[in-house]
């Protein structure tokens, strides 16, 4: 007999209330790795000021009930996010019902659970320094360097450049990469994409060119391609990653809450 998802888990967070253990199995996908579809679950109660980031709770969201990692905990507030997804839930503490204790009758789910909040951390942190604040604080380190790199008399220092990878000269390769992240340090500065990408390649041009009046470094029409190349697929990332909508949005918001992590 089928049973509706809300009468099951208005049930199920009665027992909790009453202080009784609650054994259900696993629907979904949102917590993988750590948890897989068929898991059995142990829910015990907890209380609101014991829960702590890294826990899998079962909480209430928008009507549903959910089974969630505490990402955040702020006051009376909660950040919840599956190991699995992208997008986060927000609630309550009086929201949460139950803490995760047991996975197939085992704790043996928490060194899975651990790998996966490291994991979730470093995420984070790339997407903090990937944020604007993080690119604020990147960008003048960035361009220092990138004149350095276009500029300074490095000629002499002895790595071969003229080796191949792939087919492809690794000095080409080189001014590619440096100039991939250049897009991204420009798009807080300006408000339309193609001007975003126009400046870029005004810069990968403007930096080569410069080389013709130095003594020191040679002109190579082929370094102006693979920068304006490198500066191309910089800008293409960035669309990509903005067409990615609502679900990047909210990853990226985890910004706002850095003080929690």
């Amino acid at each position: 007999m089928q049973i509706d998802n809300n009468i099951f888990f208005a049930t199920v967070a009665e027992q909790l209330s009453l202080g009784q253990k609650v054994r259900i199995t696993l629907r979904g996908i949102s917590m993988r790795p750590t948890l897989i579809e068929g898991d059995t679950l142990t829910i015990e109660p907890v209380a609101t000021d014991d829960v702590a980031v890294g826990d899998v709770v079962l909480f209430r969201y928008e009507g549903r009930y959910c089974l969630h990692r505490v990402i955040c905990v702020a006051g009376d507030c909660c950040i919840m996010q599956g190991d699995n997804c992208y997008t986060t839930e927000e609630c309550s503490l009086t929201d949460v019902v139950g803490r995760l204790t047991e996975v197939n009758g085992s704790t043996d789910w928490q060194r899975r659970s651990g790998y996966a909040l490291r994991r979730k951390r470093i995420r984070n942190f790339a997407i903090r320094w990937l944020g604007r604040l993080g690119r604020k604080q990147l960008r003048p380190w960035y361009f220092i360097g990138l004149a350095i790199l276009m500029w300074a008399p490095l000629n002499g220092i002895g790595i071969p450049l003229n080796n191949y990878v792939f087919g492809l000269r690794l000095d080409h390769l080189l001014h590619a990469s440096v100039f991939i992240p250049c897009t991204l340090f420009l798009m807080d500065l300006l408000d339309r994409k193609w001007a975003v990408w126009l400046s870029a390649v005004a810069i990968s041009l403007l930096t080569e060119s410069a080389q013709w009046l130095l003594p020191y470094r040679g002109f190579d029409i082929n370094d102006m391609v693979a920068n304006f190349l490198g500066v191309s697929l910089g800008w293409l990332i960035i669309l990509a990653v903005r067409r990615g909508g609502h679900r990047r949005h909210q990853c990226l918001d985890l910004a706002k809450h850095e003080a929690c992590r």
